[in-house]
């Protein structure tokens, strides 16, 4: 089932536009979708330098940029390392990677993980 959500939450987000230019745009397009961003914190994961995560409606959320569109879309797999073995996804927008965990079993449906990703591409 999970890998299922995985895959579907792929395909609807490559069917998206472009992506977000940066970290604060994405944020800015979660906040303006009616969703609940935290204060997002600098933090230091081993596939990228530049991150910050948080919280977006009580699901952990990652948000890397990157110098290009491709060092960003490399990523997305290893990003998945950080996601774990909980229900989430990564998905590279333009020079931003945002990576979403569901640790606390907050979004059962995958609703939320979807916005949470496809949001700043609109």
């Amino acid at each position: 089932m999970r890998r299922w959500l995985l895959v579907m939450l792929l395909v609807a987000c490559t069917k998206q536009g472009h992506g977000s230019a940066s970290r604060d745009d994405a944020i800015a397009a979660w906040k303006k979708g009616g969703l609940q961003p935290s204060a997002f914190t600098t933090v230091t994961v081993e596939f990228a330098k530049d991150c910050a995560s948080g919280t977006v409606n009580n699901l952990d959320v990652l948000v890397c940029t990157y110098a290009s569109d491709a060092e960003a879309k490399a990523a997305e797999d290893t990003a998945l390392k950080w996601v774990g073995d909980y229900t989430g996804a990564a998905k590279a927008q333009g020079p931003v990677l945002i990576a979403v965990a569901d640790r606390h079993k907050a979004d059962p449906s995958g609703r939320t993980i979807h916005q949470i990703l496809t949001l700043p591409a609109k």
